[in-house]
């Protein structure tokens, strides 16, 4: 019984995350839409979190249906979608009834989130981009053996060929998502962005907010963004913003020199870099000279009351920002102010800027099917394409892929304008690399980057839990060496 009972109460936990991780939406000033519900009567088995949209939004109305399972030991198949463990329909029965009786109404979308995965047979047919499933499902032969399972859904639900082909339409099969530790990641870089406090407590009494939604009932599971205001207010769930850092780190690389604030620690690193050959320090310097310095003074940060928020100074490469960025995880609540030199002024830029609403344009390259690298390559302010080409063709590695990110205007030094621009560049690259390292099974990501350094900085910050990211920096000749390796978990 209390296996039984831990399970549940795990069960409900990756729930009120996630549904306070989808509801945190409703905090965009340009938000497509304009209330959500927490078990929303009427939604049927599509009821967890549901996302309404506006009468002006081109979005469809989000139902989702959250299921978690306490291990891997099976996954999702077309044949197990119809399977009736409890009850007497099946789990694609119960979303198909939820979607012809709430899709009336409007356009729609029946969402299924799990940390089960999807099976061969099906995650063949589940498209990597939005999870929706591919039309090639129900063109399938009835010989083979997905005709064969699509021939059982149609049975099953008795539904005719136009209505099954809406139906797998607005579907989305979110298989194979997030651990519980990842979806709390999720939900901290979400709750930063939107200025709230992040981290464990705050975790938690946001998911005692969802519960308390979904005990007390009736009006009170109906979520408008003016009610998530003030429901975040009340539980004090806003980070209190210092106007300025109370402690420095001044960390000397490239050279060395003065700056406008009196460092509370110092680090010299000038004798390990030359920037006229490009000569960095090696993995191994690193791991025994560098890295332990860092630590050091971190140690000593965190001495002072508000050592997590920290001015930084210092001419550095891309690699050894992004893993000073590492090093003090926005997780663990650190924040930086750091200059950003921006087409001829130089900027004091916060790592707790929210995001703005800037992306980046992503092309995915096929490589070697026998590769477990993956390779990504990201240009803001500068096309490095040509040189990664040229490193390329001497680079031994097998990558399983070769993905190349820029923003949507293109690279150059107008791409990043200001702090909550480089945040959001930061967001978007770690959720990519999330995302690309389930889609290839991918053992370990080689990272090139052409960016603003604050931008290396707030990355390094939100680079935890994705494995081996192994980085490069530019030569004197136009290519790419070996820097770092960063292990994130």
């Amino acid at each position: 019984m209390g296996e039984q009972s831990a399970t549940r109460l795990q069960g409900d936990r990756y729930q009120h995350l996630y549904s306070w991780y989808e509801l945190l939406q409703l905090l965009d000033k340009d938000s497509p839409y304009d209330q959500g519900f927490v078990e929303q009567e009427g939604a049927g088995s599509a009821d967890d979190v549901t996302l309404h949209a506006r009468q002006d939004s081109s979005k469809p109305t989000k139902f989702v249906q959250v299921k978690w399972h306490v291990d891997h030991r099976d996954s999702y198949s077309l044949v197990s979608l119809t399977e009736v463990l409890s009850g007497t329909r099946s789990l694609l029965q119960k979303l198909f009834d939820s979607w012809k009786k709430l899709s009336v109404d409007g356009p729609i979308e029946i969402w299924l989130v799990s940390n089960w995965a999807a099976a061969p047979d099906l995650g063949s047919f589940i498209h990597a981009h939005n999870w929706s499933l591919k039309p090639e499902l129900l063109s399938c032969k009835a010989t083979s053996g997905a005709g064969k399972s699509l021939v059982r859904w149609k049975e099953q639900l008795n539904a005719k060929e136009k209505e099954l082909k809406a139906f797998c339409s607005d579907l989305r099969l979110r298989l194979g998502f997030a651990a519980i530790r990842d979806l709390e990641e999720m939900v901290d870089d979400r709750m930063s962005r939107h200025g709230l406090r992040i981290g464990e407590n705050p975790g938690s009494i946001a998911i005692d907010l969802v519960s308390k939604w979904i005990e007390l009932g009736g009006p009170n599971k109906r979520i408008t963004r003016d009610s998530l205001i003030a429901a975040i207010r009340q539980r004090d769930l806003f980070a209190k913003k210092a106007d300025a850092p109370l402690v420095s780190l001044c960390v000397h690389g490239w050279s060395r020199r003065s700056y406008d604030i009196r460092p509370t620690e110092e680090l010299d690193w000038t004798e390990f870099f030359d920037r006229q050959s490009r000569r960095i320090p090696s993995q191994e310097t690193w791991d025994s000279e560098l890295h332990p310095q860092l630590r050091k003074a971190k140690a000593e940060l965190a001495k002072f009351d508000a050592g997590s928020f920290i001015d930084l100074r210092g001419k550095l490469p891309l690699t050894i920002i992004l893993a000073i960025g590492a090093e003090f995880p926005e997780v663990g609540g650190y924040r930086f102010r750091v200059e950003q030199p921006t087409r001829g002024e130089t900027y004091l830029w916060r790592s707790d800027a929210k995001p703005s609403s800037a992306k980046l344009e992503v092309r995915e390259d096929p490589g070697d099917p026998e590769g477990r690298d993956i390779l990504a390559l990201i240009s803001i302010t500068g096309d490095a394409s040509a040189d990664v080409r040229n490193f390329l063709q001497t680079c031994p590695i097998k990558f399983v892929a070769r993905v190349y990110a820029q923003p949507t205007s293109g690279p150059g030094d107008a791409s990043v304008q200001s702090d909550s621009d480089a945040s959001a560049f930061a967001v978007h690259t770690k959720e990519l690399i999330r995302t690309l390292r389930v889609k290839y099974q991918a053992k370990r990501t080689h990272l090139i980057l052409y960016a603003p350094a604050s931008y290396c900085l707030f990355l390094g910050q939100r680079l935890s839990a994705l494995g081996d990211i192994a980085t490069y920096e530019r030569t004197i000749e136009g290519g790419y060496q070996t820097s770092l390796t960063l292990r994130t978990g």
